[in-house]
């Protein structure tokens, strides 16, 4: 599987009890095909899976497949705290139409390298779909080193990267290390997308995508058409996006800013929940990215 292109990291919409907003996800997913993303990732960081049952997990991932048509490649996004647990969100995801799996590092235990080359595969070797390495060591606590992914490159199943980091160094040592192979780097924060394109990333992953899927892809499209002014204009746009994490969580922010356009409620898993007094900046925010949520 050859990834390119600009995938949101879907926010999974959820009514007032914290059930799985079918109809809100289907529209998510519209919004996002709409605004001419190139595939999706359904449970990602975004997406709130630690907080879901394996059930709400399955209703979310048919959602997205089924709302996807096959018209993009969906990804499915699959954590937990060890990697038996992980095997087995691979292995539901298995028996869907999904395309690949993403997968993250077991987090809570602090883990060597050792452990983290030994987890993915363990995860490639029990997986029937192609595996993508998640790498968010805010999150996990467990960084995946260069050197680790370099070894773990090598493995027919392991087709690609996705660096959340946000540490541009480390995306170019991912880049370093796996080139010439057949593997794929995905960059995870838009703020960083063209310089990523630029230095031989096929494309990113992002949460904000969720929100504004048309100016993700316009950044990665002007690129792929090498018109570079276009392309830079719109990254000016797009690098405002990270300033969300400073109104709240980002599935909070992103989910009240669909709210706001209509598409799905603002509801969260509890405790998360947008920072207090953050509405109206969330707006002019909006505004800036050139949505608008007034």
């Amino acid at each position: 599987m050859r990834l390119k292109g600009v995938y949101p990291a879907l926010v999974t919409p959820l009514t007032p009890e914290e059930k799985v907003d079918a109809a809100g996800l289907r529209r998510v997913v519209r919004y996002c095909l709409d605004g001419g993303v190139h595939g999706l990732l359904a449970l990602g960081t975004t997406g709130e899976f630690p907080a879901m049952t394996g059930a709400m997990r399955r209703q979310a991932m048919e959602t997205v497949l089924d709302e996807a048509g096959g018209k993009v490649p969906v990804l499915i996004g699959c954590g937990d705290t060890s990697t038996r647990k992980i095997i087995e969100q691979v292995r539901v995801a298995a028996r869907t139409r999904a395309d690949a799996v993403l997968a993250a590092v077991p987090y809570y235990y602090p883990l060597d390298q050792a452990a983290v080359e030994r987890h993915f595969l363990m995860v490639a070797e029990a997986s029937e779909k192609p595996v993508l390495i998640y790498n968010f060591p805010q999150m996990t606590k467990i960084a995946v080193a260069p050197d680790t992914l370099a070894a773990l490159a090598v493995h027919p199943n392991i087709v690609g990267v996705k660096e959340s980091s946000g540490d541009f160094i480390n995306l170019q040592r991912f880049l370093d290390v796996t080139s010439g192979r057949d593997f794929t780097v995905m960059c995870g924060n838009p703020a960083l997308g063209l310089a990523a394109y630029i230095h031989g990333a096929r494309g990113g992953i992002y949460a904000a995508c969720s929100l504004v899927p048309k100016l993700c892809a316009e950044v990665y499209d002007a690129y792929c058409r090498n018109d570079l002014a276009a392309a830079v204009a719109l990254q000016k746009r797009a690098s405002h996006i990270p300033l969300m994490g400073s109104f709240g969580p980002a599935a909070a922010v992103i989910k009240h800013g669909l709210s706001r356009l209509g598409i799905c409620g603002p509801t969260v898993s509890a405790p998360l929940a947008v920072a207090a007094g953050q509405e109206e900046k969330i707006a002019a925010w909006m505004q800036q990215l050139g949505i608008d949520g007034r």
